[in-house]
């Protein structure tokens, strides 16, 4: 049993960074227990090898190194970065979070009550307000639609036993993928994967949690979060998609491009250029091992909020009969293509990408290789793309804002019933 390894050297400088996804990730959460591989990752981190929390970090401060943690939907994940000649000291450490975490008590306490705080700054932030609620609403039951984070009711139930098994069954050589870029050949890099999973214990890796959803029902709703005194509505709408790397993942790419993803996309142009309605109005297809979202966002004033949905949904059921035209197509694929090498220039982007793409369980290079595929696509690729997985009659849209101020508008925006809820509720 071994982990998957992706390698990408690179001379340019004397640093190696390491990332080791742990696949699972917050939509392996027990029902009831949202938050619990966060609450392990954080704990595995704040002490491991033997030394406390303040000792691991002292460690790392005198290398001028870093190890962080991050929980994503379809992965848990440790990354590293450290200066060469510290490489083998800073390695020794993240081999000691993944097989001898401390999960102390006290820091086990101590996050149960920080983590409460974060949920609160978050309330506090319309927009991350409003990516919470909306990933709950847009299909409820998937798994994507589950806070990393947890809620009042789930965060009390994380138990120090609990998160230390689940760290022990999931963090198994056959259940990682790791990356090492930078100032290392493929030889040392395997070294360092090596000794990272070397004391780990053996086991089969878990079931991944079910991912895949069902089509969106006819039917439009919208989510009214009712926060006091907004001035501005913060807004999403869509509706379940398919998985990234379906077969119309690349004509969808062009296609969320050419509708919301540059200045001149028709969505920006019709917010933002026309009406003024936005600074900015955006379209995306998330990406993850299951099916997602497609995905609509805009902050608007609270007095054209109504509009704004309104017309929002108008040209999505237009780009869902017809596509794009062929300006509009021919203007994506060349921002796709002509793009594309920014986000896979350096050693650890081409590594972060490869390590992606095993946790979604895609081809070696998939996403590096999309450019090729979206070029050779036309407005009839993504016409038909659009019209198998568009759904403008199932959007559900969400909306912090004053429900006082903005319920009305909604309500004849076309965007369906109206229900509101407390900014707090969840």
């Amino acid at each position: 049993m071994s982990a998957e390894v992706h390698v990408a050297p690179s001379a340019d400088a004397p640093l190696v960074w390491i990332e080791v996804a742990i696949r699972g990730g917050a939509a392996a959460d027990p029902f009831g227990l949202e938050g619990l591989h966060r609450h392990a990752a954080l704990l595995a981190r704040r002490g491991a090898g033997g030394r406390d929390r303040a000792a691991f970090d002292d460690a790392l401060d005198r290398m001028g190194a870093a190890i962080d943690v991050g929980v994503g939907r379809d992965s848990t994940t440790m990354s590293a970065v450290t200066l060469t000649r510290n490489l083998d000291d800073v390695v020794a450490l993240c081999a000691d979070v993944l097989a001898a975490p401390g999960f102390a008590e006290v820091e086990h306490e101590r996050l149960r009550r920080e983590t409460p705080q974060v949920l609160d700054e978050i309330r506090d932030d319309d927009g991350s307000l409003v990516t919470r609620w909306f990933d709950r609403e847009c299909a409820p039951g998937h798994a994507y639609g589950r806070t990393s984070l947890g809620t009042e009711a789930s965060l009390p139930r994380l138990e120090l036993a609990l998160a230390r098994e689940t760290w022990r069954r999931e963090v198994v050589p056959d259940n990682l993928v790791i990356g090492v870029a930078g100032d290392v050949d493929e030889a040392r890099a395997r070294s360092i994967a090596a000794r990272l999973t070397e004391r780990l214990a053996t086991g089969p890796a878990p079931t991944p949690p079910e991912v895949g959803g069902s089509d969106p029902t006819a039917g439009r709703r919208v989510v009214l979060v009712d926060k006091a005194e907004r001035t501005q509505a913060q807004l999403r709408l869509g509706h379940l998609g398919p998985r990234f790397g379906d077969p119309d993942t690349a004509a969808l790419v062009l296609l969320e491009t050419g509708f919301g993803g540059m200045f001149s996309s028709r969505l920006m142009q019709e917010i933002r250029v026309r009406r003024g309605w936005s600074y900015g109005a955006g379209c995306v297809l998330r990406r993850s091992r299951g099916r997602h979202w497609l995905e609509i966002w805009m902050a608007t004033g609270i007095d054209v909020a109504g509009d704004a949905v309104k017309t929002t949904l108008e040209l999505y059921a237009d780009v869902a009969a017809r596509g794009l035209d062929a300006e509009e197509t021919a203007l994506a694929r060349s921002y796709v293509v002509g793009s594309m090498p920014f986000h896979n220039a350096t050693a650890r982007q081409r590594m972060q990408l490869a390590v992606r793409d095993a946790v979604y369980g895609l081809p070696a290079g998939y996403t590096a290789g999309l450019p090729a595929h979206v070029a050779e696509l036309g407005p009839t690729d993504v016409a038909r793309a659009a019209a198998r997985w568009l759904r403008p009659d199932a959007v559900v849209t969400v909306a912090v804002a004053t429900a006082a101020t903005a319920r009305v508008a909604l309500e004849g925006a076309g965007a369906g019933p109206v229900s509101v809820v407390a900014h707090d509720g969840y």
